[in-house]
């Protein structure tokens, strides 16, 4: 018996650690609120974020230019569906974490009439530094590209 219940706590350790890394890894991709005109890049890409950790993706879509962020935006929700599938107490515990997690904007350059946002996202001990790509878009900025800084 003890055998069993130490197996188990070893296993949900392990896919709690996998969750982790896979949901950081998602949320470090590219938060969510409302997008009102005023909204600048930096807001945007904060939103996006919020959205993405809550594995709010339709929200997170209202932000981005969703023919080029499609395929960014199908693989955080498979994440979050597999881990779903896994065991959903693992994905409690990485939503949790991530609701913690912090967003440091680092720099709004300027990029051929579109907006390059350089930030940092911190959760759990681990950060990550991304960049995203936004263009205007009928007067709303929209996130065409996350990706990691070089």
């Amino acid at each position: 018996m003890k055998t069993l219940k130490r197996m188990f706590i070893i296993r949900a350790a392990v896919v709690c650690a996998i969750a982790l890394v896979v949901v950081l890894v998602i949320a470090l991709r590219g938060n969510s609120s409302s997008q009102t005109k005023a909204d600048g890049p930096a807001q945007v890409v904060e939103a996006f974020n919020r959205a993405i950790t809550a594995g709010d993706f339709e929200k997170a879509a209202s932000l981005c230019d969703t023919i080029s962020m499609k395929n960014y935006l199908e693989s955080y929700k498979e994440a979050w569906q597999v881990i779903n599938m896994e065991d959903s107490t693992v994905l409690a515990i990485a939503s949790e974490i991530l609701t913690g997690a912090v967003l440091n904007i680092e720099e709004v350059l300027n990029e051929d009439g579109k907006k390059l946002v350089v930030y940092t996202l911190e959760a759990d001990g681990h950060s990550k530094t991304r960049q995203a790509r936004l263009k205007k878009e009928e007067g709303e900025w929209r996130i065409e590209a996350v990706t990691d800084r070089i």
